[in-house]
């Protein structure tokens, strides 16, 4: 079964693809840099050696290359067994009247306007399946939280929890067609976090001081214990009950703890 995963250079992207790879996923890896594509490859190779794999180049922020991405996967596969978009942008900003346009319209086209295009040009390798493909949106506590700083990140975030409820309600209609869950994992340690950190620390935004406390006091996920929890949930969790769930990282990582002890 193929599992094409979106942002796999890095953080929970990466993490998940080598959770997935030893549990019988063939993997389209799919990011911006290939040489960080290729890293994760050549380390799937060595823990997975059966599994089969490719990577694919991709600027998100880009439509044209966004379709490129579904005609690449096309051409490769006939379906698709899970889709799990883990890619996300947007920078801070020191106050309101700094909130760029540009990277505003850039986390509005990563973080909403590509999972969408994304989905809809690959709704025929997503069709079908038996039992239903799986797709996954990975959220962020940030949409419903507002903060100084965090416009453009919260705010897309915000839209993408509202598209994955839209695709739930279309997707019921749709016959033999796929099923979506939005995943919110919680403060996970991952570069990208942690880059987030520094930016808002350099612009004295009140979160910054929080979340690196937490980061410190070890109050968060490794990137792979929410690939962990999003395995649970693509592999185990009911279709009826994965169906237009929100999914909380944390609290999943928990319930698998006490569940294992």
């Amino acid at each position: 079964m193929w599992t094409l995963i979106t942002g796999a250079g890095s953080g929970i992207g990466r993490a998940l693809a080598l959770e997935l790879a030893p549990r019988g996923h063939n993997l389209i890896l799919a990011g911006r840099t290939v040489r960080k594509l290729e890293d994760v490859a050549d380390t799937v190779r060595v823990e997975a050696p059966d599994s089969e794999l490719m990577t694919l180049e991709v600027d998100l922020a880009d439509p044209e290359s966004t379709r490129n991405l579904a005609h690449q996967v096309g051409d490769a596969v006939d379906h698709l067994s899970a889709f799990v978009y883990c890619a996300g942008v947007g920078e801070p900003a020191a106050d309101f009247a700094s909130l760029g346009l540009i990277d505003f319209q850039e986390a509005l086209a990563v973080n909403v306007s590509a999972p969408l295009l994304l989905t809809q040009s690959l709704l025929p390798l997503l069709k079908g399946g038996d039992p239903a493909s799986r797709i996954v949106m990975i959220g962020a506590g940030m949409d419903k939280h507002a903060q100084p700083g965090t416009g453009s990140y919260g705010i897309s975030k915000m839209a993408l929890r509202r598209l994955v409820r839209q695709m739930s309600v279309e997707f019921d209609t749709m016959p033999d067609g796929p099923v979506v869950s939005l995943f919110q994992p919680g403060l996970v340690d991952t570069p990208g976090i942690r880059n987030h950190i520094k930016k808002a620390g350099d612009l004295n935004l009140p979160h910054a001081e929080w979340l690196a406390g937490r980061l410190e006091a070890g109050e968060c996920l490794t990137a792979e214990q929410a690939a962990s929890a999003l395995v649970f949930t693509l592999n185990q969790v009911p279709e009826s009950d994965f169906h237009g769930a929100v999914f909380n990282g944390a609290d999943l990582v928990d319930s698998l703890s006490f569940a294992g002890s």
